[in-house]
């Protein structure tokens, strides 16, 4: 016969010493199951949090993609077991749109750079007329004629006259590839930074509908990993337009392609009108506003985007 005792003990959880009914532990949230076991078992556990996982990642881009604000609702509702988390959803979403930028950038500058090589004449040894500007009247040089701001410290001068020149020299040696990487290494912090303004955006067209800033924020996770998850079907369309030659396959990729960028658009408009609930008319007015907005957000973020790709070179 077990001693009540040695029931008692076989209930408690092992981290924390708490009395547990389950497979997880209320208290630390431990899984109540044994880390040393054979192998068949760790390699079952394995490939059911993939499954799962897949399953949960699955249901929550098809979401993404065909219902227009149809996850935030979710999440308002606090349904959210069943769903990535916004932020967990922008971060991966993220990840594969900018490797997917980088590698399609990387394989159009090789194929330019093996081009030039080809095709290259007389003409190609003279390089390329670039002048970063003038200063004082002449030409910008480092050393003779550098840039100078009275109000920078010199060792913010002489910083940027060296980022100058390494500039100078990658367009006179046709070095794309390390100028487009500098410019896309800020990318994915400039865009995130953009988030809460957009955030705020809407927070202001939307100030009557009595709505929290966090809520706020959630649709704009979600709009955004829309917009990433965008980009990079855009990518994966242009790259299967050289699967095959025939003239149906490109024309189908072209299909879709203008599908998707007419659905881009029309989303954010949807997603507005089902999250925010007003009539067609105003949301319209209002998506029109938060787009020039934005747009304008957007473009001051990408010129400083481009000042501190200048400076990573």
């Amino acid at each position: 016969m077990i001693s009540p005792a040695a029931t008692e003990k076989k209930h408690l959880c092992s981290n924390c010493l708490t009395a547990v009914q389950g497979a997880f532990c209320a208290h630390c949230g431990q899984k109540q199951q044994a880390v040393l076991r054979n192998v068949r078992h760790v390699l079952s556990e394995f490939f059911n949090d993939v499954l799962n996982l897949d399953t949960k990642l699955l249901n929550t881009l098809k979401a993404l993609l065909f219902k227009p604000g149809f996850l935030s609702l979710e999440y308002f509702a606090e349904r959210r077991m069943r769903y990535v988390s916004p932020i967990k959803l922008y971060f991966l979403l993220s990840i594969v749109a900018f490797f997917l930028i980088q590698q399609s950038i990387d394989i159009a500058v090789e194929s330019q750079n093996t081009a030039n090589l080809e095709t290259k004449d007389t003409n190609s040894d003279k390089g390329t007329d670039f002048h970063i500007g003038n200063f004082n009247g002449k030409p910008w040089h480092a050393k003779t004629n550098p840039m100078a701001v009275s109000w920078l410290p010199d060792a913010a001068n002489d910083l940027i006259n060296e980022r100058f020149k390494r500039l100078e020299n990658a367009v006179l040696k046709k070095d794309w590839s390390q100028l487009i990487h500098a410019g896309l290494a800020a990318t994915p912090q400039a865009l995130l930074i953009l988030l809460p303004y957009f955030a705020l955006l809407l927070k202001v067209a939307y100030l009557f509908r009595k709505r929290l800033y966090m809520e706020h924020l959630i649709v704009a996770l979600h709009n955004h990993a829309f917009l990433l998850f965008a980009i990079s079907i855009g990518i994966v369309l242009s790259v299967m337009t050289k699967w095959i030659a025939a003239n149906w396959w490109q024309s189908l990729i072209g299909w879709a392609g203008g599908l998707l960028a007419c659905w881009i658009p029309a989303y954010f408009l949807i997603s507005l009108k089902r999250i925010y609930q007003q009539s067609w008319k105003m949301t319209f007015f209002k998506f029109c506003l938060i787009g020039f907005c934005y747009v304008n957000l957007l473009a001051f973020g990408l010129i400083i985007n481009i000042v501190i790709g200048i400076l990573m070179l």
